[in-house]
């Protein structure tokens, strides 16, 4: 069986789609970056406090292609809410996992965060908002563009 189409017309299907879904992938990690932007945010309006450094256990995880092992210190901090004690526990560089070490936190209850740098949140979520803007236009252009 044949196909009824023309090759050309066959191909242009293909790059449309192509482009349909780069720019649907694009926007989604926009989104995800937007999503973390606007948690950096929020987590600025928490109380900030200084935590101590308790026990730490090495976690290993494995990035890249290559499946290189990255290490890091899981390690309970502990900090006072007022007359209250609270521990939690946070993934820490090795450098600074070193028990009875000082560490800058804001928290909610019992979440905790490290302190992140004000513009870390807006420009986090800026990158992401302009990429779902891209992603979105370049979907859209894709379909206006291949129209058979």
């Amino acid at each position: 069986m044949t196909d009824p189409l023309p090759p050309v017309t066959r191909v242009m299907r293909r790059v449309r789609l192509f482009h349909t879904a780069a720019g649907v992938l694009l926007a989604l990690i926009g989104l995800v970056a937007l999503v973390i932007g606007a948690v950096f945010t929020a987590s600025q309006t928490w109380p900030s406090a200084t935590g101590t450094v308790g026990e730490c256990t090495t976690v290993s995880t494995r990035t890249g292609s290559s499946g290189t092992p990255t290490y890091r210190q899981r390690c309970e901090v502990s900090w006072m809410d007022g007359a209250r004690r609270r521990t939690t526990y946070l993934d820490l560089d090795t450098a600074r996992a070193a028990p009875g070490a000082p560490v800058a936190l804001r928290y909610r209850g019992d979440t905790a965060v490290e302190e992140t740098p004000p513009w870390l949140g807006l420009t986090t979520g800026g990158v992401g908002l302009a990429l779902v803007a891209a992603g979105v236009f370049v979907a859209l252009r894709a379909r206006r563009r291949y129209r058979d």
